[in-house]
């Protein structure tokens, strides 16, 4: 009997959730011209549901929408995976919970560049994308949950408000929040909380 070779192709796709997840994150939030488009309608359902901290949108033409933007204002997105997570529901669906680091590379516009002066042209923020995967493997729910501190860390101004907030909240006692706390829990006998 004659023994084959087996090799393995170069460009398998993803065997598994998680996988596939981690191998079309960087192309649909990529600047490509037609890649991420393709992306998203290769990889999502036709009644996808897509939501970040600005928008909420429903179904794969206006999530495809959403993508031209990073082709329209960004010149580079770079991400970097953290945890990947993956697990299955009682209705076969899958749940793929992926924490990425992003760093987004603006282009320059006339009209931003007191911003990019003022913050730069690179944003960097850290996010937890939760995918949910139907049996077929196509992304009914993409919800992308962005670290507020890490948002504000991206840039100059962001870290002096973040650090006056911290000062703030370090000199309020423990007094001040249980007496807050009465007062919403109804306790009017508390005038003034200030």
């Amino acid at each position: 009997m004659r023994e084959v070779a087996h090799t393995t192709p170069l460009h398998s796709e993803p065997r598994g959730p998680a996988e596939l997840v981690r191998s079309f994150l960087p192309i649909l939030y990529g600047c490509d011209e037609h890649r991420p488009r393709a992306a998203a309608s290769r990889h999502y359902h036709p009644d996808t549901t897509f939501h970040d901290p600005l928008v909420t949108v429903r179904g794969v033409e206006r999530a495809r929408r959403l993508v031209y933007v990073n082709r329209t204002f960004l010149s580079d997105c770079r991400m970097a995976f953290g945890d990947v997570t993956e697990s299955r529901r009682p209705d076969g669906s899958h749940v793929v919970m992926a924490e990425v680091k992003t760093s987004l590379v603006f282009k320059h516009f006339l009209a931003l560049r007191p911003w990019q002066a003022l913050v730069g042209d690179t944003f960097t923020y850290h996010a937890v994308h939760k995918v949910v995967l139907d049996q077929d493997l196509k992304v009914t729910e993409h919800e992308e949950i962005c670290s507020v501190r890490s948002v504000l860390d991206s840039s100059p101004l962001g870290r002096v408000l973040y650090g006056l907030v911290r000062k703030l909240n370090h000199a309020c006692t423990s007094d001040f929040g249980y007496t807050l706390n009465q007062y919403i829990a109804g306790d009017r006998s508390v005038r003034t909380i200030f």
